[in-house]
């Protein structure tokens, strides 16, 4: 019975220690840059990369004033990625909201995006990655 115990110990352990290990040696990638809309910064949104292969986790953050920094634990895997960028601003007009609200109950008219490109991320060099988004991806 002992030596069972002890086996079973010894194998758990080793698996331990063997999925400590997996974890390690994958290196978390700066990835930063710009966001434009029709030339102007995306004053707020948010973007995420995502594994082309599906193989990995998905990692995003916000953007800001047109910029987006992913770094540290919120760093990106390297490889090539689906980045998804939405974001929504005002377009400076008025529409009206319908039913159930009043006749004639306007609110500010607001775009929104949300956006499909790739990049990659490549291990031991900078990762600037700048994305430039038309009108024609927005929607109402």
């Amino acid at each position: 019975m002992r030596k069972d115990l002890d086996k079973r110990r010894s194998l758990w352990s080793a698996l331990a220690g063997v999925v400590l290990l997996a974890g390690c040696g994958t290196d978390l990638i700066t990835a930063e840059g710009n966001v434009v809309w029709d030339g102007k910064p995306v004053e707020s949104g948010t973007i995420s990369f995502a594994p082309s292969d599906s193989m990995g986790p998905t990692i995003g953050g916000g953007i800001k004033d047109g910029k987006y920094r992913l770094e540290g634990e919120g760093g990106v895997t390297p490889g090539k990625k689906t980045v998804i960028i939405t974001a929504a601003r005002q377009t400076g007009k008025q529409i009206e909201v319908g039913p159930p609200a009043p006749p004639g109950t306007m609110v500010d008219d607001v775009r929104t995006i949300s956006e499909k490109m790739t990049c990659e991320i490549v291990a031991g060099r900078a990762n600037q990655h700048d994305f430039e988004i038309t009108s024609s991806a927005a929607t109402k």
